[in-house]
């Protein structure tokens, strides 16, 4: 099972694409326990996602099942969704885990935890504690 990049966007919405997979290998019961048991809950990414869009898990869960031409189409149509909200989560989004930003008391904590089996010291952000976790490179 590959996911999505957490920096791949659709219609320039960073994560939109990951917890749209994440759904639907879900809802087909093949996303891996670690992923499956934190599906949008509130102090994960999915969470910060679904709660600034003003989404439930639900909502993503019905998304999941439409088409990859109606995912965008479903995204743009919610209430929330304007070119400045985007450009804010996206904001919030690459800053996760910073001091100052959403998960910022998580980030050190799953360091020694969860991730304890990587070499995370110069991780500074959850994005990119999910990239290395993922085994894809992360600037030192």
């Amino acid at each position: 099972m590959k996911l999505p990049s957490p920096h791949d966007e659709l219609g320039g919405c960073l994560w939109l694409p990951r917890i749209i997979a994440k759904a639907r290998l879900l809802r087909e019961g093949i996303l891996p326990e670690e992923y499956s048991t934190r599906f949008c809950a509130p102090t994960g990414v999915d969470g910060h996602f679904i709660i600034f869009f003003s989404l439930t898990r639900e909502d993503v869960l019905q998304a999941a099942l439409l088409d990859d031409a109606k995912i965008l189409p479903w995204f743009l149509a919610l209430p929330i969704v304007t070119p400045s909200s985007v450009k804010e989560w996206n904001h919030i989004a690459v800053n996760l885990g910073r001091p100052g930003f959403p998960m910022d008391d998580r980030l050190p904590i799953s360091k020694t935890t969860t991730y304890a089996h990587l070499d995370a010291a110069h991780v500074e952000t959850v994005f990119e504690m999910i990239e290395l976790d993922e085994g894809r490179a992360v600037a030192a």
